[in-house]
């Protein structure tokens, strides 16, 4: 059983990130959530601070962001930013 879903990142100037990932944490309103796959579908606004994704092989990425929005909806995660500083 496969346990990735799909993580998209996209700023005004297009897609930042487009791919597979295994955990999502992002730096929400009220504090940092963490989004595994089959999570309950979510809108939710999303401060300035680190997204951290892992990948299969458990290689873990940062994006700094500057806020912005977050869904997740059918196995996708979607995040929407004005602006991202990666930094691994």
């Amino acid at each position: 059983m496969s346990l990735d879903f799909d993580l998209k990142v996209v700023t005004p100037d297009g897609v930042s990130y487009s791919g597979k990932t295994i955990s999502v944490v992002a730096p929400g309103t009220l504090g940092y959530l963490g989004i595994l796959k089959n999570h309950a579908p979510l809108v939710t606004s999303l401060e300035k601070g680190n997204l951290t994704h892992k990948d299969d092989s458990g290689t873990v990425h940062t994006i700094k962001i500057e806020g912005g929005f977050l869904e997740v909806r059918n196995n996708r995660v979607l995040v929407l930013t004005d602006k991202i500083i990666k930094t691994q």
